[in-house]
């Protein structure tokens, strides 16, 4: 062999040698998800929350593309849907865009099944109830749907053009037309509350409708009401406290599934970090909206111990039987569980921070 021949053979020997080495260094593997959220403040801000820490904890193989509800469908049901298929890859919707797939989700929504915000938030924390919850929603869904946490959507109050609203005899003598979201225990529970009349009125049409008389109230948290501009037609609040609703984070499981443990790690501390950051906003931005709108020179009622008792005999009793027909029976008894341990164990957190 000639020294051409030998430095020929040398390259080739080199290069297959670097091309065997090549082949043998892991190239991290990199993941895209996109995220749907709602649009409130506290919603787009623990979506935020969720991104910034995923991205940072899997140093950017996990990339999260945030999107709001409004572009990628009208319907809440619909985005749901498309989290089940693999179109989309997480959600944080409220009750209504779960309670398709996952009927259990009515439970929390059961009038004046919480009283206490403390309560409310830490319920999610119960590690036996939580895990009943996700089970629950794999195996309704087929496995497609995994639940990673609650947190608060909104404690729900009512606004009218007539008023004050003190009691359910004020909504049926003032012959109140209501607007309620498009889920059935909310119009049923409305409707054995006096209003005359439930019209259906989309959100974008609430303040027109409100404006017009075609209705004369509707029901909601407060910041929503106050960012949509409804306070300048409803002039009346009633702190009723009616109802306190969740915004459910989900995660399409075949995606999450397919995550290494690491990133799934990441994926469950981020959803922790999302609830403490929509939980502390969903409060002061309700706190901050009450104060505008009294200084706006809207009424704000706030009941009496007594006053809110009229609401629950009414409203509570009308909400069990329709829970009752929804949702099982074993669902109900585990959530009414879940939440007394919960009392015992706010109400132990309160008393030694007290001692």
């Amino acid at each position: 062999m000639n020294k051409q021949q030998l430095l020929s053979a040398a390259a080739v020997t080199v290069v297959a040698g670097a091309v065997t080495l090549g082949a043998g260094v892991a190239t991290a593997q990199t993941f895209t998800a996109t995220f749907g959220h709602p649009h409130q403040n506290y919603g787009a801000m623990a979506a935020e929350a969720f991104k910034a820490h995923v991205e940072s904890a899997t140093g950017g193989d996990l990339q999260i593309n945030l999107v709001r509800h409004g572009a990628l469908s009208g319907n809440d049901r619909e985005i749901t849907d498309q989290l089940r298929l693999g179109e989309l890859e997480f959600n944080l919707p409220g009750a209504g865009g779960v309670a398709g797939i996952f009927p259990e989700a009515q439970t929390h929504s059961w009038p004046f099944l919480f009283t206490d915000r403390v309560v409310f938030w830490e319920l999610p924390k119960d590690p036996e109830y939580f895990q009943i919850t996700r089970d629950a929603m794999l195996e309704a869904t087929g496995g497609t749907v995994r639940l990673l946490t609650l947190m608060e959507n909104s404690v729900r109050h009512l606004y009218t053009t007539k008023g004050p609203i003190r009691t359910p005899d004020d909504m049926a003598s003032q012959a109140i037309k209501m607007r309620t979201q498009a889920v059935p225990m909310h119009q049923e529970v409305f409707t054995a509350l006096g209003a005359a009349q439930i019209v259906a009125v989309g959100a974008p049409e609430r303040y027109t409708a409100l404006q017009s008389g075609l209705i004369d109230g509707i029901e909601g948290g407060l910041a929503s009401a106050w960012d949509a501009g409804l306070m300048e037609v409803a002039n009346y609040v009633s702190l009723t406290g009616h109802m306190y609703e969740y915004l459910w984070l989900m995660v399409n499981d075949d995606f999450y599934q397919g995550l290494p443990p690491e990133h799934q790690q990441a994926v469950d501390e981020a959803a922790g970090i999302a609830a403490t950051v929509s939980n502390a906003l969903a409060f002061m931005d309700s706190d901050a909206a009450i104060q505008k709108m009294a200084e706006a020179g809207n009424t704000i009622y706030q009941p009496t111990a007594a006053e809110l008792a009229e609401w629950q005999a009414v409203a509570e009793p009308v909400g069990r039987d329709f829970i009752e027909r929804e949702v099982p029976e074993s669902y109900i008894e585990a959530t009414l569980a879940a939440i007394e341990r919960t009392r015992e164990r706010v109400a132990a957190t309160r008393s030694s921070a007290g001692n």
